[in-house]
């Protein structure tokens, strides 16, 4: 890009690079995400001049647009820094794209390119609210929008114009197949999901498909959990009788967006002490980051726990066909990318003249 242009920057880590640990740690919160692109877009102190944050289980990116180079530095001590951590803790994790290779980041991660689960959808959507965010907090000017709004095309663009994500399995669906490899059947079991947003939604499809003995849903609304119980055929259990849902149940999923754990050590303890004559251990899924249960629930005798980063071996069987895709994928990206950086051009080329 040539000089007079403004500067395009992206910067986090990602599920390929960090695991779980740290991506739970530098996570940001929906209530976090205001206060957080005031502070780096402010006018007097700020490092850019637009900014918008992309906070999923799989990766956190601060994406970026300024009159001049912003100081990779400063962006990774700030990212890092407002949770607490010390750049030095993660600086080898963290990649930094500028320019046409932040629009071509943006893109590939909308095309489900950089996900997981290969091809993934619901990562169109995260952009989009990432977006949105930026836009009700006022940090998004009409670069930036366009930047992601190219990077949503160029997702749908691929989709449409590959096989990448035919008949791909998500997050949700994934999960549902590990607990079915660790328990051998779902048929027989209670199942306890946490949480009511898309995630949650997928996962209980799937329960259903499988066949489960019996579905609980908690979440903390309780309309919604009522809604999306009723929907799939389950039952909605209210705050007051999460314990006696953990008692019962064979395997947790759990998929909120809270900012603190949902279930902690000594609450999990003591379903598991009700559980009486059940030789398999509790299990539990997390699919959240921040994790909706507490690390420490993991050392206790009688529960499994896992993450997102443990089903990579759920999804590695289906990869080799999508991958033969990504030529086609990076192709249609490319594409894309040149729209974007003419958009630019034109665009700068007005304001000159």
């Amino acid at each position: 890009m040539r000089s007079s242009r403004l500067a395009f920057v992206a910067l986090g880590l990602d599920h390929a690079i960090a695991g779980i640990e740290v991506r739970d740690r530098l996570a940001f919160a929906d209530a976090e995400i205001p206060l957080a692109l005031a502070r780096v877009t402010d006018p007097v102190n700020g490092l850019l001049d637009q900014a918008a944050i992309l906070s999923t289980c799989n990766r956190v990116e601060l994406y970026g647009v300024a009159r001049s180079r912003p100081d990779e530095r400063r962006l990774a001590s700030f990212l890092v820094g407002y949770h607490g951590l010390d750049t030095s803790e993660v600086a080898s994790m963290l990649y930094i794209y500028r320019d046409d290779l932040a629009a071509r980041h943006l893109g590939a991660t909308a095309a489900g390119m950089n996900s997981l689960v290969l091809g993934e959808a619901q990562i169109q959507g995260q952009i989009r609210k990432a977006l949105d965010q930026a836009l009700a907090a006022g940090t998004a000017g009409a670069e930036l929008r366009r930047l992601f709004e190219s990077a949503i095309s160029a997702g749908r663009r691929v989709r449409s114009g590959t096989a990448i994500g035919r008949g791909a399995t998500s997050i949700p669906c994934a999960s549902v197949e590990f607990a079915r490899r660790r328990l051998g059947t779902l048929s027989r079991s209670t199942v306890l999901l946490i949480g009511t947003g898309e995630t949650a939604q997928l996962a209980a499809k799937q329960l259903v498909k499988r066949d489960v003995r019996e579905l609980l849903v908690f979440g903390r609304a309780p309309a919604h959990a009522r809604r999306l119980a009723l929907t799939y055929g389950g039952h909605a259990i209210t705050q007051d009788r999460l314990d006696y849902a953990l008692t019962r149940s064979a395997l947790v999923i759990s998929a909120t967006g809270a900012p603190q754990p949902i279930l902690d050590r000594d609450q999990v303890r003591r379903a598991v002490a009700r559980r009486s004559g059940e030789r398999a251990p509790l299990l539990l899924i997390d699919l959240s980051v921040p994790r909706d249960v507490d690390p420490a629930v993991s050392e206790l005798a009688g529960v499994e726990v896992h993450t997102i980063d443990d089903l990579r071996g759920v999804v590695e069987g289906a990869l080799l066909r999508r991958r033969a895709e990504l030529p086609q994928a990076f192709a249609i990206l490319g594409a894309e990318v040149a729209r974007f950086t003419d958009w630019l051009t034109r665009r700068e080329a007005m304001s000159l003249a």
